[in-house]
């Protein structure tokens, strides 16, 4: 009996144990993917932390079918998984890289209708790490892929993780669709650092250039002039001074997808460095007058980019401001000319002679900049497809309000 018992013990154990070993069953065969990350296999910190609560690319007519794509329409990181075989199926897609985000994973039931399926979970980046990248570096990306609970297999891109100042202004999606997107200056502008609230506010109503911070309250042209004027004044005063120093990508547009980037200083970087280009130099500025109550603008050509700024609340008169003129000196002879233009005043130029007549310079020459290409701005640019020796050159020529992209969810980019 006890021999029989022993017999029947030891067919159970290996019974049980040739069973453990069988894997469940793999149906995942005939399905074949690839992973995707998107912007040229790069991951620019700024475009996910700025556009965190904006659609961009859903609003902006990808060439994303509902029917065959699924997740996040801001996805950066996904798979392109092609069926050939094997008809509806759960996939699961998984992606993990633990030095800038949490493990993300995303589920979808797909029919089997189409042969190919684009699927982007939303991905719970460490945004603290994020804002804290200064220079490139690269990443592993992990990507696993279910089908039925069956994991199909693991692959991994190596993708670059682009430092928090590089500012994509262009992408060219790899389906050939331009995304104009020099509205990514206007995340540089950070008009609630405490710098500018426990700092420059203080220092400007010290000058006396003005008695109060009013915006467009008193409804008086000279006055927000004046306003504005008044942070010139202590920019100069703090010794911010134009430097060229730039950092881009000018890859050929025939490659694609394509990113073109410029290097933007934030706000306290500009104000601790005491130096500023001039994407840096508007920013900054714009930053400044944003949180005064005065709706500024970025002006953007192929190569330069200056401030401009509405007069009024109702925002029907403009002027423009070259901010690289801020440290500048110049012949007593260019100064005098400051005297011509129908905003000058006798009190300020008195006052502080250099500063407001080089500050009245930087109004001629900033609208002086504007009239001279006047015709080649865009407005309302939309993504346009891509046509063969496309020249891009033109979506750069752009003039847009920062007033605007908070309203649409554009969030700044932080800084210490």
């Amino acid at each position: 009996m006890k021999k029989a018992l022993l017999i029947l013990f030891n067919l159970l154990f290996f019974n049980n144990l040739l069973t453990a070993q069988v894997p469940k069953a793999d149906d995942s065969n005939g399905v074949f993917w690839k992973p995707i990350v998107e912007m040229d296999d790069k991951l620019y910190p700024s475009y996910v932390l700025a556009n965190v609560n904006r659609n961009y690319l859903k609003d902006n007519d990808t060439p994303q079918d509902k029917k065959t794509y699924f997740g996040d329409s801001e996805g950066q990181f996904g798979i392109e998984i092609t069926y050939l075989k094997l008809g509806p199926a759960n996939v699961k897609l998984v992606v993990e890289c633990p030095k800038i985000m949490e493990t993300s994973s995303f589920s979808v039931y797909l029919n089997g209708k189409s042969s190919k399926y684009q699927i982007f979970p939303e991905i719970a980046y460490k945004w603290d790490v994020l804002t804290n990248i200064s220079q490139p570096f690269p990443v592993n990306v992990n990507y696993y892929v279910y089908v039925n609970d069956v994991l199909k297999e693991k692959q991994s891109k190596i993708v670059t993780v682009r430092s928090i100042n590089d500012c994509p202004f262009i992408f060219i999606h790899r389906q050939k669709v331009i995304h104009d997107m020099n509205f990514m200056y206007a995340a540089y502008v950070n008009e609630n650092h405490p710098v500018i609230t426990n700092q420059l506010m203080p220092e400007i109503m010290k000058t006396g250039i003005v008695n109060s911070i009013t915006g467009y309250q008193t409804n008086d042209r000279l006055e927000i002039i004046r306003q504005v004027f008044a942070v010139w004044n202590v920019l100069r005063q703090r010794g911010v001074k134009y430097s060229s120093l730039v950092s881009s990508n000018n890859e050929p547009v025939q490659k694609y997808p394509l990113v073109v980037h410029q290097f933007v200083r934030r706000p306290s970087e500009s104000l601790a460095s005491q130096q500023a280009n001039c994407v840096d130099g508007t920013v900054l500025f714009a930053s400044i007058l944003y949180r005064m109550g005065i709706h500024p603008l970025i002006v953007t050509t192929p190569n330069h980019c200056w401030l401009g700024f509405y007069t009024n609340a109702q925002h029907t008169d403009t002027m423009f401001l070259e901010t690289t003129m801020m440290g500048s000196y110049f012949s007593t002879d260019q100064l005098e000319s400051a005297k011509n233009l129908d905003v000058y005043s006798p009190t300020l130029d008195r006052l502080y002679p250099d500063s407001y007549k080089t500050f009245l310079l930087a109004v001629k020459v900033g609208f002086s900049n504007y009239s001279k290409d006047k015709s080649k701005f865009l407005v309302d640019s939309k993504v346009k497809f891509l046509p063969e020796n496309a020249d891009i050159e033109p979506l750069q020529y752009q003039i847009f309000e920062i007033e605007r992209y908070r309203r649409e969810g554009l969030l700044p980019i932080i800084s210490n």
